[in-house]
């Protein structure tokens, strides 16, 4: 689980940061802090590439852009994301119900003593919501297990599936980063409409094929790595696919 903090105090930043990272060392969970700043504008630059599962955001950023303002933004990117508000201004909380931000929670910084209880208190259930995810069928992302970790992953971050030497294992291969699970590849042919079946070893994403080699029945795809088609399903995957 993927989490962004935005805080414009930065003694604080640096402790929720701290308060999350040392839970998620001892926990070993696979909860990251991806991204913590003072800056909002930093958020949306990573909007713009990537998503978090969970935004901690105080309101009064001392900009232009409030965290209200970024918790909006942050929902027309992500309707399902997690977002918590640390913050003195308890009296701002109505904001969040009137720009409809569905937030997980609302934390006072009335006391430093139990900030670190509440904050954590609410992590665990941001957490617990993230493990459901993989139970929900209108959610598009995957949802796989590797030791000790879960991640859920949009449909559009893969780029494909490969069987594994290993048996009965996965590999994944996403844009940076191959993750490795125990699965049967014919499990996720129908998964999405943009994955196809092209070899008895992959499973390809059509919408990150950059073009294909139809002598060598080899896929480039957009990040630079390749896989490769069967004879016979390499006809069907040209009619299927459009370069751009």
């Amino acid at each position: 689980m993927n989490i962004v903090i935005c805080e414009d105090d930065r003694v604080q930043l640096e402790k929720t940061k701290e308060i999350i990272e040392n839970y998620a060392m001892m926990e070993d969970n696979g909860i990251k802090v991806v991204l913590a700043t003072a800056n909002p504008h930093d958020v949306l630059s990573f909007l713009q590439e990537d998503k978090a599962d969970c935004y901690f955001l105080d309101i009064n950023l001392k900009d232009e852009i409030t965290g209200i303002t970024l918790g909006s933004k942050i929902r027309e990117e992500d309707p399902i994301a997690n977002l918590v508000y640390i913050t003195t201004h308890a009296e701002m909380s109505f904001l969040t119900f009137i720009y409809k931000l569905a937030a997980l929670d609302f934390i006072i910084k009335d006391n430093p003593d139990s900030l670190k209880e509440k904050l954590l208190s609410t992590l665990k259930e941001a957490h617990r919501r993230y493990l459901k995810l993989g139970e929900q069928d209108n959610i598009q992302k995957l949802q796989i297990k590797t030791t000790g970790r879960t991640h859920n992953i949009d449909f559009q971050n893969i780029y494909f599936f490969e069987a594994s030497p290993d048996s009965h294992k996965i590999i994944l291969h996403l844009e940076n980063e191959h993750i490795e699970f125990y699965g049967r590849l014919k499990n996720y042919e129908g998964l999405h409409p943009d994955f196809y079946r092209c070899h008895k070893s992959f499973i390809v994403n059509k919408s990150k094929i950059k073009n294909i080699d139809s002598k060598e029945r080899s896929i480039n795809l957009d990040n630079g790595e390749l896989c490769y088609a069967s004879a016979r399903l390499i006809k069907g995957l040209l009619k299927e696919t459009t370069f751009t």
